[in-house]
């Protein structure tokens, strides 16, 4: 992969925005294509005057949708999954109680069940369709635990979507939904960084050429790209 290329953003619109002003401050050429949107769920009745002795968040949105659904948060404990959902947890005035930086929500569970000792109540608030099941390994370490989806993701139409793609650019794909809603809109097949061999499993047989990311951060997906490593302080936002 060739150096000076544009990078093409497809995230929800309010999760590239941290990633564009890091590649920006760079001096990258970036175009936001946001390829999904979220839509908030209704929240059961009943979980609104509950309480839970945790609750862990696996991603920003996660923590985005708890505190607009009127939860209470009382004086429970709450652990997040990498610095991104961190952040957002402590731009909200909250803290993160665990302190874990890894993969997926089973790693966050696994993290989890290594640090805390049951007896304990667990909510895991997130999407209605999860990559990784947290509460499976949460209950066999002896945890009650509940899943609570909030919002779920959905493609963007392909009428409301457009762009005209370069020889040298390249496409930042974080999850098998982007790159479907990508093929719903668009023959090109540009070049692509997945963020992970999930993804990525998905582009190569699309005929995207395709690298994969390290590990799944930004800093990662600049390299596999073929560009320089970002010194940002943002580039670890997820």
């Amino acid at each position: 992969m060739t150096l000076g290329r544009r990078i093409i953003l497809t995230r929800q619109k309010q999760r590239n925005l941290a990633w564009h002003q890091s590649l920006a401050q760079a001096g990258m050429q970036v175009l936001d294509l946001p390829l999904l949107r979220f839509s908030s769920l209704e929240i059961p009745g009943e979980y609104l005057q509950r309480s839970f002795d945790w609750i862990l968040f696996t991603s920003p949105q996660a923590v985005d949708s708890f505190l607009a659904s009127g939860l209470m948060k009382g004086h429970t404990k709450m652990g997040a999954l990498g610095a991104g959902t961190s952040a957002a947890l402590l731009a909200a005035g909250l803290s993160d109680d665990l302190g874990f930086s890894g993969l997926d929500g089973a790693e966050l569970a696994r993290a989890f069940a290594r640090k805390v000792s049951p007896p304990a109540t667990v909510l895991l608030p997130g999407a209605l369709k999860r990559m990784a099941d947290p509460r499976v390994t949460l209950e066999a370490a002896g945890f009650q635990a509940e899943e609570l989806p909030l919002y779920e993701t959905l493609p963007v139409p392909p009428s409301e979507l457009s762009a005209d793609f370069q020889s040298t650019d390249v496409v930042f794909f974080c999850s098998p939904s982007a790159v479907k809603a990508f093929v719903e809109a668009f023959s090109a097949r540009p070049d692509c960084v997945a963020i992970g061999e999930t993804t990525a499993a998905l582009c190569r047989p699309y005929g995207f050429p395709t690298e994969v990311a390290e590990t799944p951060d930004l800093n990662a997906m600049v390299r596999a790209a073929g560009c320089e490593p970002l010194t940002s302080s943002l580039e670890n936002e997820s």
